[in-house]
Formats: structure tokens, sequence, C-alpha cells
């Protein structure tokens, strides 16, 4: 039995759902179930009761849950002392991040990372998201955090969270509705990412699903950074799509206006990533589930 069982039947105790856990790991409901179900057939007994409002230990699930729980921290504390007698402790975390993620919410979890873990150093260095994949796969950086999925092989995959692209106008000079064509929206002058950003790779793929391309849009500029883009906009040089989780406090503060174009899906999600063969320090790891884990998650 590995520690990840552990981990997932931690995660049905303290949510009480087959379901909930799921979502929280990232798995599908039948695989949560498949685990449970091994551990149960293992140890040849019920340690969940089933009812229709969810799951509940049974005694002997209470044991086996206050065991697990323990095992799970002893787990992490052997791989400190490892690491501490093969001198091979690693005291600084360098991380890729792709700009918007870099720029908008991983300072800030940085700092509370910190404040828990003052033992560590990290170094942030943020780039488009094919920099940050070359970066990953060169060994450049220990972890990358990058927008949108790969298909590389030779790299582990961990999401952190998931948003959307929008389009945003000058709140002063835009009159448009809150949802717009997707003619009117390739009428628009954009102020458009440049090429290897996380951002254009996906804007062209939802173009691709209704017969349009990067070459139909009205481009105006390109820009390499989130801040810049904004700026224009505000100033109402232009429009442009970008995350939504880069214009929350403009948004709220009224200064741009977030738009939606009708018939346009653009689902943004944000993984860590890691080449499969790389073996991390206690550091990486510490970051890495401070980031993704369901019970600390700490991304602002």
């Amino acid at each position: 039995m590995d520690s990840y069982q552990f981990k997932v039947f931690c995660t049905v105790t303290r949510t009480q759902s087959f379901s909930k856990a799921a979502k929280l790991l990232h798995m599908s409901q039948p695989a949560v179930s498949t685990h449970i179900k091994n551990i149960e057939e293992y140890y040849q007994g019920l340690l969940f009761d089933r009812t229709p409002h969810g799951v509940i230990l049974t005694k002997a699930g209470e044991v086996f849950y206050n065991y697990a729980q323990k095992i799970l921290d002893l787990h992490d504390e052997m791989e400190q002392e490892l690491e501490s007698v093969m001198h091979k402790k690693t005291q600084q975390i360098v991380v890729g991040a792709s700009t918007t993620i870099g720029n908008v919410s991983l300072p800030c979890s940085i700092y509370l990372f910190k404040e828990e873990f003052p033992e560590f150093s990290i170094r942030l260095e943020i780039a488009n998201s094919e920099e940050v994949l070359r970066k990953t796969m060169a060994n450049e950086v220990d972890i990358g955090v990058f927008e949108g999925f790969h298909d590389t092989p030779e790299l582990n995959a961990i999401p952190v969270t998931s948003d959307e692209l929008v389009l945003i106008a000058s709140s002063y000079h835009s009159k448009d509705e809150e949802i717009i064509s997707i003619e009117n929206f390739l009428k628009k002058p954009l102020i458009l990412r440049e090429d290897g950003s996380g951002t254009r790779k996906i804007l062209a793929t939802a173009l691709a699903e209704h017969g349009h391309s990067i070459n139909d849009l009205n481009v105006i500029t390109e820009m390499t950074t989130i801040d810049a883009i904004k700026s224009a906009v505000e100033a109402g040089l232009g429009e442009a799509v970008v995350p939504l989780l880069a214009v929350r406090k403009e948004a709220y503060l009224g200064s741009l206006k977030v738009l939606r174009i009708e018939g346009m899906k653009m689902p943004l999600n944000f993984n860590i990533i890691y080449p499969t063969h790389k073996s991390l320090s206690t550091a990486a790891k510490r970051f890495i589930r401070f980031l993704s884990d369901p019970e600390e998650r700490y991304l602002c």
C-alpha cells in the first residue's frame, strides 16, 4: 500500500464524500472508489458506512484514519531526514512561472509560504509558457507553473487552479454589452500576447473551433507583459484577451470592463510541471503541496 492511498482515504474521510474527494484530488469518482475498495479488501472489512448523505467512518475506519494521518506525517519527516543524511538538502527552490500566474498570484503565495517555512528561499523566474516549458525540460528551474496543457510524456503535471480567458475593454470607452458576437469580436482593435504565450495558444484553439485563426483578428500591436496590456486597454488604445485572474482587481474597481464572446469557451488551467525522472527536494515537494494540495492550497 502506497502513501497516496492513505491520502485518498484521509480526503474521503474529511469530505465524507467520494465525489467531493475526487474533485479535490483531481481524480475521477470511480478511481477514488477503487482505492477505497482496495484498502477495504486488503484489511478484509468495511472502513466506511455508505449512507444516502455520504460516507462515515466505521469503528475500524476511525482506527485506520488515525494511523493513516500519522503515517503521512512520518513519511514527510523521513524524506527530510534522508535528504539531510545524504547531504542533498536544498534550501532554495527555483520556480519558472508563466506571465499571468507569475505576476498575479505566485508572489503572494511565495510570501505566505515563506511565513510558514522561513528556512526555504524561492527564486521566481517569469517568462511565457513556451519558455517555462523549455526551462523545466532543461532543468534550469526546479518546477514550472504555467497555463494550459502539454503533451510531453517526460513531464509530470499537477493541477493548481482553473480560470478562463475573457475580453477586456476600457470602462470609459466601451459601450458593448457584457456578451458580444464573434463577428463583432473579429472587428475589435486587439492588443495580443506574443507567440509562445499560453493565452495566445488557447485563443487560437477557440478561434479554430469556429473556423477562424489569429490572422482573422484586427491586431494593432503585441505586448509581452500583462501589466502593459492592462495599461494600454485602460487608456482606450484597444482591447485584449486575458485571463480573468489577471484583471479581477481592475474589474472590481471599474477601470476595466470584462466581456465574453458568444459561443467561445476559453477555459484556462494552471499546472505545476517537472520532469518525470527528477528527484525533487523536500523544499520543492513542500511548495508543490502548498500550492496544490486540497488540504493546504494557498494560491492567492
